[in-house]
């Protein structure tokens, strides 16, 4: 009689362990953001950035992990959003205010908090939206894509050979992108979901030919590589935003052979 309680407290055990995975990884988002903050705070900049990059990875495969185990929980989710907010909301923040704004005063603190509210906004409303439906795009660019490109900013001035305290020129350039970034956050914007990518079917080869091509890239160029694959993408969305709504103009207006009716009718 005894081998059956002890299979039942094993399978207990494994699935205790399945659920503590994502949250595990999250915690450990989680954690490499607040390095990333102590990094800064040092001025240690471009640590920094590599602690934001990481979280971003982590960030990534909790979500992955938990879908794939059936671990998905209403805990798991609240936190991922919590452990989100400090890895790429405060860190970004505090990295842009101790590397580049800082000398502008109340200016450079307004613009950092910017940031952090930005992203805190972006992740309530991801949270109070209707996941159920699932989408091949997500509404406003996703805060481990602007974290992770503001992370990567520093590297590539870093490259560039430019080192803090910046001319006003420069300077001026990177608060605006710093605030474009955040912007970007809360607008309705389009951004196409990685998941999204056909990984399976006729498509699915061109998708293995880009992530190869994306990785040797990155092992080539590195800090240019990364810098160029996040414009790129901060990019794509407003391109898609501008030419979907060019197509809803143009569908909307009147037929000049058929009538007023877009469809002939």
């Amino acid at each position: 009689m005894s081998p059956r309680p002890r299979r039942r407290r094993s399978r207990s055990e494994r699935r205790r362990a399945i659920y503590l995975a994502p949250n595990l990884i999250t915690t450990a988002s989680l954690l490499l953001g607040f390095w990333a903050i102590t990094r800064a705070i040092h001025g240690e900049w471009k640590l920094g950035a590599w602690g934001i990059v990481l979280a971003g990875i982590f960030d990534m495969l909790d979500g992955r992990i938990a879908r794939a185990t059936r671990s998905t929980s209403a805990f798991g989710i609240q936190y991922d959003s919590l452990a989100d907010l400090i890895s790429f909301g405060v860190a970004p923040a505090v990295l842009y205010y101790t590397w580049a704004l800082e000398p502008m005063g109340r200016r450079g603190w307004a613009l950092a908090a910017l940031f952090a509210v930005c992203t805190a906004l972006r992740l309530a409303r991801f949270n109070v939206q209707t996941s159920e439906q699932k989408s091949n795009a997500y509404q406003g660019l996703p805060s481990t894509f602007a974290g992770g490109l503001a992370a990567v900013i520093v590297w590539f001035v870093a490259d560039l050979g430019y080192t803090p305290p910046f001319g006003p020129g420069l300077g001026f350039v990177i608060a605006s992108g710093f605030v474009l970034l955040a912007l970007l956050m809360v607008s309705s914007v389009p951004y196409l979901s990685l998941s999204s990518l056909p990984l399976h079917g006729r498509h699915s080869f061109t998708t293995l030919v880009g992530i190869v091509l994306g990785i040797v890239a990155l092992i080539l160029f590195q800090d240019p590589a990364f810098f160029v694959i996040g414009v790129t993408y901060i990019l794509s969305g407003p391109v898609v935003w501008l030419y979907r709504l060019r197509h809803q103009t143009v569908a909307s207006q009147p037929n000049p052979i058929f009538g007023d009716s877009p469809d002939g009718r």
